[in-house]
């Protein structure tokens, strides 16, 4: 069973606002932890087919374990997910705006006061949703414009987590790219090498040395990023690859192919995009799978190298095993992020979006559970 969380662990005063933690529940079992510092998804828990539940996303059991902890755990990522180079956003007209830096030279998925460290206003709670919301200003993350970003996180009956959300632009030109940073483990605990993944996607951004991207997209055949068929994580992080090496583990974004499946997601208004399927994960033990569908061109696959057993940031709450801690280790949590293509505004090749004011762009992000 999972961990029991309380409520009063996360209930604190946090940049002058309070932060607490609300549990939404579907009609078909699936319990969610959400917290509205980070917008983060605490705990997701989701039937185990013997009138149990089953802890499948990594987490800590305080407030304080997220202060002191993976920085991007559970947590909605924006304005922008992912590195811009050097911190430079080059403008519609050629400058260059110099963002805050929080990743060596780089501004890295929002800097130093994205969304993950911001806490959300609660502005509607029902058994089975919330919403939350947050202004971005540029005074924050240097981004040019004020963007309030709207999201909606909610249990459906068929057990899956749908992120929907907005984003309005009121006074300039800006840019936006949200994204989830949960840490999938379908078996609950212990390591995700043993996970099968496939992902729709016949080519990926390779990295530069300094992990930013090189600026080109290539082809995923024969690389240890090729994930059109169910392969385990193990398997292709085993695969002898300069990029893995570079990176450190399984870090790249796989572009995904067009004409993808796609339906209309709960939530967004008539004439949005529609989901397309973005990353099945499974895991051949229990049978457990996961679809992920997403608005984005592609998806982050981090396969959670930076996990490294450290007491101080990797100690989160037990799994479902019934142990009451669970030091983490490298790949005990693999993260599936939809999000815009990397360092897309310093990069002429990749499709990018100004938003203008006074124009809402809508998104979304749905984990279905089988």
């Amino acid at each position: 069973m999972p961990h029991t969380l309380h409520r009063d662990a996360f209930q604190h005063t946090l940049h002058g606002q309070r932060t607490d933690l609300y549990t939404l529940r579907g009609e078909g079992g699936m319990q969610v932890a959400v917290s509205n510092y980070g917008a983060r998804l605490v705990q997701i828990a989701v039937p185990d087919g013997q009138g149990g539940l089953v802890d499948v996303a990594l987490g800590y059991d305080s407030l304080q374990g997220y202060l002191d902890g993976q920085l991007s755990m559970g947590a909605l990522i924006g304005r922008w997910a992912g590195r811009l180079r050097s911190g430079h956003l080059v403008l519609p007209d050629g400058a260059v705006q110099q963002l805050p830096t929080n990743s060596g030279p780089h501004h890295h998925h929002g800097g130093p006061r994205g969304s993950r460290f911001q806490v959300f206003a609660v502005d509607g709670v029902q058994a089975d949703a919330i919403t939350l919301s947050h202004v971005f200003r540029t005074e924050d993350d240097g981004v040019p414009g004020t963007v309030r970003l709207t999201v909606r996180i909610a249990v459906t009956p068929d057990n899956a987590l749908q992120m929907v959300w907005s984003a309005e632009a009121a006074d300039a030109p800006t840019i936006v790219n949200i994204t989830g940073h949960a840490f999938f483990n379908l078996a609950g605990g212990g390591s995700t090498h043993g996970h099968e993944l496939q992902v729709p996607a016949g080519r990926y951004v390779p990295l530069a040395l300094d992990l930013c991207p090189l600026g080109q997209v290539d082809g995923v055949q024969g690389t240890a990023f090729d994930f059109r068929e169910l392969r385990t994580v193990g398997e292709a992080i085993a695969q002898p690859c300069d990029q893995l090496a570079l990176a450190g583990g399984l870090d790249h974004y796989l572009v995904l192919d067009s004409g993808v499946s796609a339906r209309a997601p709960f939530g967004l208004p008539a004439g949005s995009p529609g989901l397309r399927l973005a990353a099945r994960l499974r895991e051949p033990a229990s049978g457990r799978s996961m679809q992920v569908w997403s608005t984005a061109p592609g998806v982050q696959v981090y396969a959670g190298h930076g996990l490294k057993a450290d007491p101080a940031r990797d100690l989160g709450r037990g799994g479902s095993g019934g142990a009451e801690r669970w030091l983490w280790q490298p790949g005990d949590g693999i993260c599936l992020e939809p999000m815009e293509y990397p360092d897309a505004p310093n990069h002429p090749a990749f499709p990018m979006r100004w938003l203008a004011p006074g124009t809402v762009e809508h998104g979304a992000i749905v984990y279905r559970f089988f």
